[in-house]
């Protein structure tokens, strides 16, 4: 060990596991944007099925025909997945986040003149786990979407009142199946310091 203590084993691993950290976080960040280019894709699927089925006129949105409902549940749902995966990929970065906190922590400990040069955070409170951050409003349009097309879908499986209160119930079911998921993924990262 040098005199500094620079090569002190523990500064060598808190040293590289920074850099591991920093480089998974940055990964994580291609993920969420990635999740939400494909709820863009997989919400142009069923209109490009219409518009196949439909290339020479004559379709009604409000009387499709009896498989393309189900096609938009099947849509929604996918919404949903969609939706939670990248809940779980910021919950992720989240992780990492308050690991490099951490590790700037141990360092200002170390060397007390250090915290003046640091301009993010030290402190493994942040960022708060329900504060999704800037892609708190991607999640609200991909659940609001994807309630519309589960709500649409069931909407047209049986005629009449008992359509609209069938699909008004999958967008009450849809909504909260989010909300018990969303809480569910955060309950579990605050509990594992680790992977869970």
């Amino acid at each position: 060990m040098t005199e500094d203590g620079k090569d002190a084993p523990e500064v060598v691993f808190l040293v590289e596991e920074y850099k591991n950290i920093a480089g998974t976080h940055d990964k994580l960040r291609d993920i969420v944007s990635r999740h939400f280019n494909y709820f863009l894709l997989l919400s142009a699927f069923p209109f490009t099925v219409a518009g196949i089925m439909f290339r020479s006129g004559g379709f009604d949105l409000w009387d499709p025909p009896a498989g393309l409902r189900p096609l938009f549940c099947l849509v929604g749902l996918g919404h949903l997945f969609l939706t939670l995966g990248l809940v779980d990929a910021r919950l992720s970065q989240y992780r990492y986040a308050k690991t490099v906190n951490l590790i700037r922590k141990y360092f200002v400990e170390k060397t007390p003149g250090l915290s003046n040069y640091l301009y993010l955070p030290t402190e493994v409170q942040v960022p708060r786990w329900e504060n999704l951050g800037f892609i708190e409003y991607q999640v609200w349009f991909m659940v609001i979407i994807g309630t519309l097309f589960v709500g649409y879908g069931c909407m047209g499986l049986a005629g009449g009142g008992k359509g609209i209160a069938m699909g008004l119930l999958a967008m009450a079911a849809y909504v909260g199946s989010y909300w018990y998921f969303r809480a569910s993924a955060v309950k579990g990262y605050k509990a594992h310091r680790g992977v869970g």
